[in-house]
C-alpha cells in the first residue's frame, strides 16, 4: 500500500530520497529523461551506492538560459547502434551546452559520477522503445532488509530524475514500502533492463571515452592557437545557400562569377534574413550594383529602388538584365515611392528596398529621410554606399534605423543599439567640442575617432559587406580567383599638377575675386557682393523681430531663429558658389552672373507690386504676374494657396530695414559691372586663357600616349557644355555628357567608346575625349580611358575618388598606371616657378575656394603636398586594407589543414589559461595596430541569435562587452603557445562573465526629445482629440525610438489645435508596421562557444 503522496509541496522528493539512501546499497532509476540536474541533487548520497539508470526517452538538454523538453517519438525502428550513438551525441550536447554542469562544484560531482562509471558502480542503459514511466527502486542494505522480508522502497509517479522533478515543481508521486509492490516493480525493471541498450558501464569504457569524454570540455585545457582559429572560423564564416544564382547564371555569362561578389551576395542574404537589412559598402568600382541585383534576383521579392536621378536609367537596365520585379524612383521622388508601395502592397508582404548612394540619407531630421523610413519599415532594406564609415556616428545610426528599431534590435552585438549609439554620438560631439576649444591634440582626436570607429564596426559588423582592392589582393582565394579570370587590380598614382597662365589677366582676376569674396590684405572700403537677395531676414529691424517671429510661426510653423540661420547659410553659399563657378570657367561665371542679376531684379518687382518679400524653398520664384488677374489688379487666392503648400510665404516690408533694398540694388550694380568687365556690353566671351591652355595640353597628351583615352571632369554642366563645344570646334574627337544628355543613344555611344568590358567587335573609336559632370561618376565603366583631368580645383577629395572609380574597374585592366591631373591658374613665368614661390593668383583662388585650411600655404610645393595628402587620405579611407583582412587571410590559408579540422572539433565551453602578451611579443606583428593593452581576466566568446558577442571581466572589474577588433587581438596566439593552468579565481570570474554574456544590463536613457514627444502625445490623449488606440500605439513606438528625428520634431512642435495633422503626417498604417516589426524580434538562442583566462604573470 502507498504510505503517502509526495508532491514537492510539503516535502521535496529529493529530501525523501536522501533520507532513504543511507539505508540502501543499490538504487535503480527508471525515468523518461535522465537529467544530470537531478543526479547532482542526490550525488553525495550516491557515492558508495551501486546505481543503475534506465532511460526511456532522452537526455537533459538545457541551453544557457532555456529549457528544452521536447519529446521525439520515433516512428520507425532504429538499430541499437544508432540509438546508442544518438544518446551519446545528446549527452555531449547536454554537457557542452548546459549550464548545470558548468561550475567548479558541479565538476567535482561529475568527476565522482565519471569515476563510478569507471569502477562499474554506475550503469546507464536506454530502453529500445520509448518509455515514459518513472520508477525509483531503493534496495535496503543487510541491516535494514530483515533477511529479504523488507527488500526496499518503491516510488513511482510523475517525477523525472531532474531538479524540477525532485523539488522544483508540483508533482504527484506515490511511495510503496511493502514487499509485494517492491518485488513487482523490481521484476518490471529487470525485464526492461535485460533488453535495453548499454550506454555506460565498466565493460564499454573505451566506447564511452571515445564517443563522449573525447568530445566534451571536461578536465582539458585546450591549445590557445586552436582556440584562436576556432574564433576566426565562427566569426568569419561565409554562409552557404543551395541553388544560389550567380551573376553569370542570371545574365547568361555577360557578368563574371567573381568569388568576392558571390561571397558578398551570400553575406547580404544572411544579413537580410537575420536583420532585415544589409549594407554593401565595397569601394568604388567593385560592383555594388551587380551584387545588389543578384541579391534581388535570389530573394524574389517585389522591389523598390531609390536611386540618384542620373542612375535611375541604369537601375531600369539592371532589373531587366537580372530579371527581378522592381520599380525605380529618383531620390527626389520618395513620396511617390511611398504612395506606390502603399497602393500595391498585400497583407503581410515584405518588399526589398534598395537604396543606392545611401549616405545621402544620413540626416534623420529631413522630410525625405522620414519618407524613406516609412518606406523601409517592415521591409527588407539593402543600402549601397562606398563611404558608410567615413561619417560621424549619428549619420551611421540614421542609416541603421531604416531597418532596425533601436530598443528592439535584432543585432545582438550590443546590449541596446539605441543606447550604445547615443553614447557614441555624445562622445563624438564632446570630442569635436574639445578639439574646437583646443583642449585636445590632433593626434588624440585621431586616436579617439578611431576607437569610436572600432566600436561602430563591431556593432554593425553583421550588417556590412566591405572590401577594398587591397583586401582582394591580400586574401588568397580572392586574389587567385581574379588571377584565374585574368583580372588585375590597379591603385592609381598621386595627382599631378598642371597650370594655365593668367598673368595678362592677373589684376582683373584678383579684383573680381576680391569683389565676390574678400581676399587677405585687401581694403575694407570696397563694396563686396553680399548676396542680400537671399537673406532678407538678416535685415529685420531689431524691435520688430519678436512680432515677425510670432506671425511667421502662426502662419507657416517656421521658427524665426531657424530661418535666420538658413538664410545666412544660403547667402554664404551663393557667394561661395559664385567663386567656384568663376574658377570653373568663364561660361559658368557668365551664366551665374546672368541668373543672379535676373533673380534680384525679379525680387524687386515683387516688392514693388506687393510691398512684400517672397520666400520660396522649392525652386525658382514664380512670376508675380502669375498671382493676379489679367488686368493685374485682383489677387488669385488659389494660386497663393497652391504655392504656400510647397513652402511659399511672404515677409511684409514693414518689418525690414530700407538697407535691404539698397544692398540688393548694390549687388545688382556690382554684378553688372563684373559682367561688363569680363564679357563687354554685348555679354559675350571673347577670351579664355584656361581653355586655350587646356586644348594644348590635350593635344600633347593624345600625341604622347595615343592609346590612353581621356575623361575630363567638371562640377558644372555649363562648363561641360562650353568645354565640349570648344574642344569640338578645335577639331578634337570629343563627346560631352551631363545629366541633360542622359539617353539610351548616348549611353551606348559611351559604352562603345570607353567601356573596355564590351566585346572587341562592339568597341569603337569615334571619341577619344569624354567631357562630363559627376552625373557620369557613378554607373559607367570608362576604363578604356587611363587619365582623368579635373578641370576645376578638386576641393572635394571624395569626388575625385569616385571619378577615379569610373576608369579603375574590376572586370578589365587596360593600363598598368592610371593618371590624375589637377588644373590650377598661375601668374608666374618659368623662371619664377623655379623659386617655388606660390603664385599670388593661385593662392587667392585656393584660399577663396578651400577656406581656412589653406591659409598657411605659402609655397607651391606645399600646395601640391596639401592636395596630394587630401587625396591620399581619402584614397586610404576607401582603399585601405580592412582591419579583418589579416585574419581572413590566415583563415583562408588554414582551410583544409589538420589544424583547421582540429579547431572545428573543439567543444562548446572549451576553456584555457594563457599568459597575456601583445601581438608583437607573440611574433604576430602583422596583426598588431600598435595600440594594444595587456588585459587580464576571463574573455568569453558567445553567439546570441545569429550574432557574436565578446565579454571580458576580472576579479576587480565588472564584465564589459568588447569590440570585435579588440577581442580578436586578445585571442591571437602563436602555433607553439602552450596553455597555462587556470588560476584559483577562474571559476568565480568565469561564472560572472558567463552570466552577464547575454544579459541586457544597459538602462534606457531619458532622451529629452523622446520624453517631450511622449508628454505631448499624452496631452493629446488627455484632450481626447484623436483616437486613443492610435495615440497609445504612437507612444509605444516613440519609446522604442522607432520614429525618425523629423517625425519626433514634428510631434514636439505640434500644437493642440493642429492635432488633426498628426495622423496625416504619421499614419496609423505606418505605426502598425512599426509595432508589427517590433513584435517579431526575439531574443535568439544563446551559445557559449569558448573562454580564456588571460593571466598577466609576473
Amino acid at each position: 500500500m502507498s504510505n503517502s503522496f509526495i508532491t514537492n509541496k510539503d516535502k521535496y522528493l529529493s529530501d525523501i530520497i536522501n533520507g532513504i539512501l543511507p539505508k540502501t546499497n543499490a538504487v535503480d532509476f527508471l525515468v523518461g529523461y535522465f537529467y544530470y540536474s537531478g543526479y547532482k541533487q542526490l550525488s553525495d548520497q550516491l557515492k558508495d551506492k551501486h546505481v543503475r539508470i534506465l532511460v526511456g526517452l532522452d537526455i537533459d538538454i538545457r541551453m544557457a538560459k532555456y529549457v528544452c523538453e521536447v519529446e521525439n517519438f520515433r516512428q520507425h525502428l532504429q538499430s541499437r547502434g544508432v540509438l546508442k550513438d544518438e544518446y551519446y551525441a545528446q549527452f555531449v550536447k547536454a554537457f557542452n551546452d548546459t549550464d548545470f554542469l558548468d561550475t567548479k562544484e558541479k565538476m567535482e560531482q561529475f568527476k565522482m559520477f565519471y569515476s563510478k562509471i569507471l569502477d562499474g558502480t554506475v550503469e546507464i542503459r536506454k530502453t529500445l522503445e520509448p518509455c515514459h514511466s518513472k520508477m525509483y527502486l531503493f534496495a535496503y542494505n543487510d541491516i535494514i532488509n530483515e533477511g529479504g522480508e523488507n527488500p526496499g522502497v518503491l516510488i513511482t509517479g510523475s517525477s523525472n530524475l531532474s531538479y524540477q522533478g525532485l523539488q522544483g515543481r508540483l508533482e504527484l508521486n506515490a511511495r510503496f514500502n511493502d514487499k509485494i509492490e517492491y518485488d513487482e516493480g523490481k521484476e518490471i525493471f529487470e525485464e526492461l533492463w535485460k533488453d535495453a541498450v548499454v550506454i555506460a558501464d565498466k565493460n564499454n569504457i573505451d566506447e564511452w571515452n571515445n564517443k563522449v569524454m573525447k568530445h566534451i570540455w571536461f578536465d582539458t585545457l585546450f591549445s590557445p592557437y586552436l582556440m584562436f582559429i576556432r574564433v576566426l572560423i565562427e566569426y568569419f564564416a561565409i554562409p552557404s545557400k543551395d541553388n544560389l544564382l550567380t551573376p553569370y547564371d542570371i545574365t547568361d555569362g555577360r557578368f563574371s562569377n567573381l568569388k568576392y561578389q558571390t561571397d558578398a551576395v551570400l553575406l547580404a542574404l544572411k544579413s537580410l534574413e537575420n536583420h532585415n537589412g544589409a549594407i554593401i559598402a565595397d569601394v568604388v568600382g567593385l560592383g555594388k550594383s551587380i551584387i545588389a541585383s543578384t541579391v534581388a534576383r535570389n530573394l524574389r521579392l517585389r522591389t523598390i529602388i531609390v536611386s540618384p536621378p542620373h542612375l535611375c536609367k541604369q537601375w531600369e537596365e539592371y532589373k531587366d538584365e537580372f530579371g527581378f520585379t522592381a520599380s525605380v524612383f529618383s531620390s527626389g521622388k520618395i513620396e511617390d515611392a511611398v504612395s506606390h508601395y502603399q497602393n500595391i502592397v498585400k497583407a503581410d508582404e515584405q518588399f526589398l528596398i534598395i537604396i543606392d548612394e545611401a549616405h545621402r540619407f544620413r540626416n534623420e531630421y529631413t522630410q525625405d529621410y522620414a519618407l524613406l523610413h516609412n518606406l523601409c519599415t517592415g521591409n527588407k532594406v539593402l543600402l549601397l554606399s562606398a563611404t558608410p564609415f567615413n561619417n560621424q556616428p549619428s549619420d551611421i545610426y540614421s542609416l541603421i534605423k531604416l531597418f532596425q528599431i533601436p530598443s528592439h534590435s535584432t543585432l545582438k552585438t550590443v546590449e541596446n543599439l539605441g543606447v550604445a549609439f547615443k553614447q557614441l554620438i555624445d562622445k563624438y560631439k564632446e570630442l569635436r567640442e574639445a578639439q574646437r576649444k583646443g583642449e585636445i591634440t590632433e593626434e588624440q582626436v585621431k586616436i579617439e575617432v578611431e576607437n569610436i570607429s572600432k566600436e561602430i564596426r563591431s556593432i554593425i559588423g553583421p550588417l556590412v559587406v566591405r572590401r577594398s582592392r587591397l583586401d582582394l589582393m591580400e586574401i588568397p582565394e580572392y586574389a587567385e580567383d581574379l588571377q584565374q579570370q585574368n583580372i588585375q587590380l590597379v591603385i592609381p598614382n598621386d595627382p599631378e599638377e598642371l597650370t594655365y597662365d593668367l598673368s595678362k589677366l592677373k589684376d582683373l582676376y584678383l579684383s573680381t575675386l576680391d569683389r565676390i569674396c574678400k581676399t587677405e590684405g585687401s581694403s575694407d572700403d570696397v563694396y563686396r557682393f553680399k548676396a542680400a537677395r537671399y537673406s532678407p531676414v538678416l535685415y529685420v529691424s531689431e524691435d520688430k523681430k519678436e512680432q515677425l517671429a510670432k506671425e511667421l510661426e502662426e502662419k507657416t510653423g517656421i521658427k524665426f531663429g531657424l530661418l535666420v540661420g538658413r538664410q545666412a547659410n544660403v547667402s554664404s553659399f551663393m557667394r561661395h558658389l559664385l567663386v567656384s563657378r568663376f574658377e570653373s570657367s568663364v561660361a559658368a561665371f557668365q551664366s551665374s552672373i546672368d541668373y543672379m542679376i535676373q533673380s534680384a531684379e525679379h525680387l524687386l518687382s515683387w516688392i514693388d507690386k506687393r510691398h512684400k518679400i517672397p520666400v520660396y524653398k522649392k525652386g525658382n520664384l514664380p512670376e508675380v504676374e502669375n498671382f493676379y488677374t489679367d488686368d493685374g489688379t485682383e489677387e488669385i487666392t488659389e494660386a497663393f494657396e497652391k504655392y504656400e503648400l510647397r513652402g511659399f510665404f511672404e515677409i511684409d516690408m514693414k518689418y525690414v530695414k530700407s538697407e535691404f533694398i539698397d544692398d540688393v540694388n548694390a549687388d545688382i550694380a556690382l554684378l553688372k559691372n563684373l559682367r561688363e568687365l569680363w564679357f563687354g556690353k554685348e555679354n559675350k566671351i571673347t577670351f579664355d586663357p584656361k581653355l586655350d591652355s587646356f586644348i594644348k595640353i590635350v593635344r600633347k597628351q593624345m600625341m604622347d600616349d595615343p592609346n590612353r583615352k581621356i575623361v575630363v571632369f567638371t562640377e558644372y554642366a555649363d562648363t561641360a557644355n562650353y568645354l565640349g563645344k570648344a574642344l569640338l570646334d578645335a577639331g578634337l574627337p570629343v563627346m560631352k555628357y551631363t545629366s541633360a544628355d542622359a539617353s539610351d543613344t548616348n549611353k551606348e555611344l559611351i559604352r562603345a567608346n570607353f567601356d573596355a568590358g564590351l566585346k572587341k567587335a562592339l568597341q569603337r573609336n569615334d571619341y577619344h575625349i569624354l567631357v562630363a559632370t559627376d552625373a557620369i561618376s557613378e554607373g559607367y565603366n570608362l576604363h578604356r580611358a587611363g587619365a582623368i583631368f579635373n578641370y576645376d580645383i578638386p576641393y572635394n577629395p571624395t569626388r575625385v575618388i569616385q571619378r577615379i572609380g569610373r576608369i579603375n574597374r574590376i572586370n578589365k585592366k587596360v593600363f598598368d598606371e592610371l593618371y590624375i591631373y589637377n588644373y590650377f591658374p598661375t601668374d608666374v613665368g618659368e623662371a619664377e616657378t623655379r623659386t617655388k614661390e606660390i603664385s599670388t593668383l593661385k593662392m587667392a583662388m585656393i584660399h577663396a575656394i578651400m577656406g581656412e585650411d589653406t591659409k598657411a600655404l605659402t609655397k607651391d610645393e606645399e600646395v601640391r603636398a596639401y592636395f596630394n595628402e587630401r587625396y591620399r587620405r581619402e584614397l586610404a579611407n576607401n582603399e585601405e586594407g580592412s582591419w579583418d583582412t589579416p585574419y581572413r587571410k590566415l583563415l583562408n590559408e588554414m582551410k583544409g589543414t589538420e589544424i583547421y579540422e582540429q579547431a572545428l572539433l573543439l567543444p562548446h565551453r572549451a576553456r584555457t589559461g594563457r599568459e597575456n602578451v601583445c601581438s608583437a611579443q607573440k611574433g604576430l606583428a602583422e596583426f598588431s595596430d600598435g595600440n594594444e593593452q595587456r588585459r587580464k581576466g576571463v574573455l568569453s566568446f558567445g553567439k546570441k541569435g545569429n550574432d557574436f558577442v565578446f565579454k571580458i571581466g576580472s576579479k576587480d572589474e565588472t564584465p564589459t562587452m568588447l569590440p570585435a577588433e579588440e577581442a580578436l587581438a586578445l585571442f591571437k596566439a602563436d602555433k607553439d603557445e602552450q596553455p597555462v593552468e587556470l588560476s584559483k579565481d577562474f571559476d568565480e570570474v568565469y561564472q560572472r562573465v558567463k552570466s552577464s554574456l547575454f544579459k541586457n544590463e544597459v538602462q534606457e536613457r531619458n532622451d529629452k526629445e523622446l520624453v517631450n514627444a511622449v508628454a505631448k502625445v499624452k496631452a493629446l490623449t488627455k484632450a481626447r482629440i484623436l483616437p486613443k488606440d492610435y495615440l497609445c500605439d504612437l507612444i509605444t513606438v516613440i519609446k522604442a525610438d522607432a520614429l525618425s528625428g523629423y517625425e519626433l520634431r514634428f510631434i514636439n512642435q505640434l500644437t493642440l489645435k493642429e492635432a488633426a495633422l498628426l495622423p496625416q503626417k504619421i499614419k496609423p498604417e505606418y505605426i502598425d508596421r512599426i509595432v508589427s516589426s517590433q513584435n517579431k524580434v526575439d531574443d535568439g538562442e544563446e551559445t557559449l562557444i569558448l573562454s580564456e583566462e588571460l593571466q598577466v604573470l609576473s
